[in-house]
């Protein structure tokens, strides 16, 4: 069961993993199809997981996921917007998000970046981290909507941040983590969110 791998991992990379009713784990899994498979990770393409996951009495259940990018696509690889490279957020966990206020040209409800990131500059344009090197700091990596763009075409939606593909499915996410209790308690409250290699995920449960 996916929710169960994903969880696993977690534990044996010493990741925070919370546990009881409405204490989501906010999880991307990088090259992974709806059905939990593996895919071959193109660029610029919408292949990789937005997953909420809760753990009640021990067993972890999928609440709800979605197509999501946790990487740029083509035009910000080759126009990035910092001239050391595009970032392509590193593997691993950081509790940096609150929600906010995302875009100007439609302003919408998503997790905003208030604590630093580590990112992998891509400055070669090979659209890997092999070889990058890592910058830590503030660089807006947003949880956001991607603008309803064709699922083979990041086009302007993601210059590395984490990326739901569609509008609607994005207000899903927000009603789901908005309804978590640490957020309910505290509107200020700062989200975990964890984000996985697939592939790596894939070999772990073996």
């Amino acid at each position: 069961m996916l929710a169960t791998k994903i969880i696993d991992y977690m534990r044996s990379k010493n990741y925070t993993v919370f546990s009881g009713t409405r204490n989501f784990n906010i999880v991307y899994v990088e090259g992974m199809n709806e059905d939990g498979t593996l895919n071959n990770d193109v660029p610029n393409q919408f292949n990789d997981r937005r997953i909420v996951i809760e753990v009640i009495d021990g067993v972890p259940k999928i609440v709800n996921h979605w197509q999501a990018t946790t990487e740029p696509g083509s035009y910000y690889t080759y126009n990035p917007m910092n001239p050391k490279g595009a970032a392509r957020i590193q593997f691993g966990q950081y509790q940096a998000w609150a929600v906010g206020q995302h875009g100007n040209a439609e302003p919408h409800e998503a997790l905003i970046q208030v604590e630093p990131v580590t990112v992998c500059r891509d400055l070669n344009k090979d659209f890997k981290r092999t070889g990058d090197k890592l910058d830590t700091g503030f660089f807006g990596i947003n949880q956001h909507w991607g603008y309803d763009v064709p699922l083979d075409d990041i086009k302007k939606s993601s210059a590395g941040c984490l990326v739901g593909r569609r509008r609607e499915g994005h207000r899903e996410f927000m009603r789901l983590v908005k309804s978590d209790r640490r957020y309910q308690t505290n509107k200020n409250y700062i989200f975990y969110t964890t984000v996985i290699a697939g592939d790596d995920l894939i070999k772990s449960a073996r």
